[in-house]
């Protein structure tokens, strides 16, 4: 009778796993049109204050910082993702950080300027129809003991001449174990359930991001 129990028991648990895993099935991302005209690519930046901003607030203004050589993978990580997506580029985060050094330069002495505005000279000054602005705000790699990877960012696409935002994507996850969290189930097994590293993170949100933008 005991052994019965258990099995119902066994089974019951398995079908709740199913259901659970069925319903945390990632959503569908609706395929949007893609941006009619030239596209060029900023860097990954790591604002330190909330004017740097697009949009939103810093998790913590003026402090942590993201170490160069993490952005340089941020940057790896998008280009091998358009790449993938088919998008061609017509200004490369070189070509935009050029310009992005003039308009420092014709700013120097002058009142600071917003991010929006910024950005969008920014634009101006490449042959550019739409300017992909992406910005890490919080990074935290994965350690031991318990203590899981994190990452915040955002992905903007700003529509040069028409001097508006067309698209933006919110990327804010810290790993959770399937314990803490069954609504997490899908990406636990997506993730073989691993404890993954915070690039594997920020390769998920660049891939969502992107094509929610339809690039």
């Amino acid at each position: 009778m005991q052994q019965r129990t258990k099995l119902n028991i066994l089974a019951i648990l398995c079908v709740l796993a199913l259901v659970s895993l069925a319903a945390c099935a990632p959503k569908p991302i609706t395929p949007q049109p893609r941006p009619l005209g030239n596209i060029a690519v900023a860097a990954f930046t790591a604002p330190q204050n909330n004017w740097e901003l697009l949009a939103g607030y810093l998790p913590a203004e003026g402090k942590g910082g993201v170490k160069p050589e993490i952005l340089a993978r941020l940057d790896a990580s998008l280009d091998q993702t358009l790449r993938s997506h088919g998008v061609k580029v017509a200004s490369t985060p070189a070509a935009t950080r050029q310009c992005q050094e003039i308009v420092v330069f014709e700013r120097a002495g002058k009142s600071r300027e917003s991010a929006w505005a910024y950005w969008l000279n920014v634009g101006k000054c490449l042959p550019a129809d739409f300017i992909l602005v992406p910005q890490v705000l919080y990074w935290k790699e994965l350690e031991g003991g318990g203590n899981p990877a994190s990452v915040i960012m955002d992905l903007y696409l700003l529509d040069v001449k028409a001097e508006r935002m067309v698209g933006r994507y919110h990327f804010d996850e810290t790993q959770k174990g399937l314990s803490e969290n069954l609504l997490d189930m899908g990406k636990f097994m997506r993730r073989k359930g691993e404890w993954v590293g915070a690039d594997v993170l920020a390769k998920e949100g660049i891939e969502a991001g992107l094509r929610e933008m339809g690039l």
